[in-house]
């Protein structure tokens, strides 16, 4: 298990010079119009402690990433799968008009983001431009799955997953290149080590959201799932953007894996606690 940064900032030749002195391959972009530059860079780099200063110090965005082995990924019982592909916007997007477009707002809370619930197809402007890309999340829906109709056959379609249509927006057509994952599914059992872990409670509403886990291993459920996959009971998220956590079977990481989708990464559960 490795912990990556990866760092953005629009830099001073000077702060470029002083990354690379330190060892970081950090390229300017060839855009003389774009001066946004990015790096990766492992917390067991001997440069790390000093990184770790300058991103507080020159306010550079920061994300961080897990990255586990395959022996860590293959032995896991359960993972939680996270997208590495945010493509494009659920329509209508002025004034997030998809929320009442697309879900029932009876019980959301516009302060938190907690509530929604889908009861009308997904609209997208059009078709997806997948390029080597087989698997999507829309920016804003962080606990929904695209995919290219033959992956759902293959893949999902045979692990008992169903699929929902994708509609073009304004023609109201359904999309032939792309169907949503039908992710209906909420796990029976909490997930196990929350106690401590930073949360908000809604001044509005009274629920809760948990800050987004992105370091080591993501919590498993109490009880072991029985669906392929299926959503955590608890939203995670942060001001007015609430989500549930994606957790899949072995069974089904497995056969992601073999057959190379790409547009998704897993965080194995951990497994050392309770049953699962």
């Amino acid at each position: 298990m490795r912990t990556i940064h990866r760092v953005s900032f629009t830099p001073e030749f000077w702060q470029l010079e002083q990354l690379r002195d330190l060892g970081l391959e950090v390229e300017a972009s060839q855009n003389p119009f774009v001066r946004l530059v990015a790096f990766d860079i492992e917390e067991s780099h001997p440069a790390w402690p000093e990184v770790a200063s300058l991103i507080k110090d020159w306010k550079m965005g920061d994300v961080i990433m897990m990255k586990f082995t395959r022996s860590e990924l293959n032995q896991a019982r359960s993972l939680r799968m996270i997208s590495s592909w945010h493509h494009g916007y659920p329509q209508p997007d002025d004034d997030f008009g998809y929320l009442s477009t697309s879900f029932d707002l009876s019980e959301y809370c516009e302060k938190c983001g907690i509530g929604k619930r889908q009861v009308a197809p997904i609209q997208m402007k059009h078709e997806p431009k997948w390029g080597r890309k087989n698997i999507l999340q829309l920016h804003w829906l962080y606990d929904e799955f695209f995919v290219i109709p033959d992956v759902w056959e293959s893949v999902f379609q045979t692990s008992g997953v169903g699929c929902q249509p994708v509609i073009q927006y304004k023609t109201g057509q359904v999309l032939q290149s792309v169907v949503q994952l039908d992710l209906k599914e909420t796990a029976e059992s909490a997930l196990q080590l929350l106690d401590d872990q930073p949360c908000e409670n809604c001044t509005s509403c009274g629920r809760t959201k948990y800050l987004s886990i992105n370091r080591g291993l993501f919590p498993a459920l109490t009880e072991s799932p029985t669906d392929p996959i299926l959503k955590t009971q608890e939203y995670f998220g942060s001001g007015g953007s609430a989500w549930k956590a994606i957790i899949v079977s072995t069974e089904l990481f497995q056969k992601i894996r073999d057959h190379k989708l790409n547009g998704v990464r897993f965080i194995p559960c951990d497994q050392h606690m309770g049953t699962n």
